[in-house]
């Protein structure tokens, strides 16, 4: 229901101007604007209101639009090892069609040596420039868009007996996609407009590799002695989850392929994008990116670089107390991130930014909580 929302801000009647460069500055930002100041718009808006110049346009759902499908198949192998002991081995797939993104359809043109601005170079300008000049980009819906995903899954589980129960599991697997669908039109575009193969990569959400493990232990202590009711009812419930890291997109921040879309990457220059310095602040090799040339696109695909890693260790620790018939005390201690991990975020990858490959941030660290609750 998001995906068209860009049809509200549409010219003629969208209530949104950018004039990066005010002639008059910011106190007088309208100065020089043709017309004079555009607000407040008139309310009705009347049916000759005039396009302005260089307006945006979202061609959002058109009347043949495709609904997205997705197919899926899995094969599995179960073994009993021993009455308590399950191992699983599946394979999973999925193919999902019509993925919706979206395309610039009057992209700039790259003409070497020209100085004239993005907007003096899009096609419907250079065809008519008297009708050209109310149209900046103009992004249309595509549901052309597709995404492949198969994955391994190992798993172990040891159901509840002799006080504990274990589930354990990896999942090694890869999902490639021509592009990711975020909600909005706006946020799916194409970096070449000409060709969508520039795009297909790994999905925003691929991870190649991941283990989860969960266990719950309760008190082997019973009986109504005193190591009975001091030791027994307790539980144990860690959960460890560790993963590689997400996909990096990085862009050079610029509009070098001068396509007025701006979503360009760089050339890869080196075999080895990473840093290995020790510092893990300093994650990316500047010097292993360059720029491209004037009006191509870089040779590096879409979320080719890993960012780092997580490996997070949570514990609860509780007990129930049973004070009378119909009165009952629970009590439970909780560590998220109990071994104060430091789990790193992504760095900046933005070519052209102050922070690109630096580590600014990283996840919460240990956190603690405590509980009571009385049930009666």
């Amino acid at each position: 229901m998001f995906y068209n929302e860009r049809q509200t801000t549409n010219a003629p009647y969208g209530t949104s101007v950018d004039d990066p460069f005010p002639a008059g500055g910011l106190t007088n930002p309208w100065a020089g604007w043709p017309g004079g100041a555009p607000f407040p718009l008139p309310s009705p808006i009347p049916k000759t209101f005039a396009f302005p110049a260089a307006g945006n346009v979202f061609v959002d759902l058109p009347t043949d639009i495709k609904p997205t499908y997705m197919m899926q198949w899995n094969l599995s192998y179960q073994r009993q090892i021993t009455p308590n002991w399950l191992a699983t081995a599946a394979y999973l797939g999925n193919k999902t069609t019509h993925v919706w993104a979206a395309e610039d359809i009057n992209p700039a043109q790259y003409i070497p040596g020209s100085s004239a601005s993005t907007n003096l170079r899009r096609l419907l300008y250079l065809q008519n420039p008297a009708l050209g000049a109310a149209y900046a980009s103009i992004t249309r819906s595509d549901q052309n868009a597709n995404a492949e995903y198969e994955g391994l899954l190992l798993s172990i589980q040891h159901r509840f007996s002799h006080g504990f129960t274990l589930l354990t599991n990896y999942t090694w697997s890869h999902c490639i996609s021509d592009q990711d669908f975020t909600q909005e039109l706006a946020g799916s575009q194409y970096m070449n407009p000409y060709n969508r193969s520039y795009d297909r990569g790994n999905c925003n959400f691929d991870l190649r590799h991941q283990v989860n493990a969960s266990l719950i232990v309760t008190s082997p202590a019973k009986g109504r002695g005193f190591a009975g009711r001091a030791l027994g009812g307790w539980q144990l419930a860690p959960i460890v989850t560790m993963r590689k890291g997400l996909p990096m997109n990085v862009v050079v921040g610029l509009d070098t392929a001068q396509t007025g879309i701006g979503l360009d990457r760089p050339n890869l220059a080196l075999p080895d994008a990473y840093l290995s310095t020790g510092n893990p602040v300093y994650y990316l090799n500047r010097a292993a990116f360059q720029t491209q040339a004037a009006g191509t696109f870089g040779n590096l695909g879409r979320d080719v670089l890993v960012a780092p890693g997580a490996i997070n260790f949570d514990v609860a620790f509780s007990r129930t107390f049973h004070l009378k018939e119909r009165w009952r005390l629970e009590t439970r201690a909780e560590a998220f991130n109990a071994i104060n991990h430091t789990n790193f975020n992504a760095p900046g990858t933005g070519l052209i930014g102050s922070n690109f490959g630096v580590i600014t941030s990283a996840g919460d660290p240990r956190i603690l909580q405590f509980a009571m609750k009385l049930r009666f």
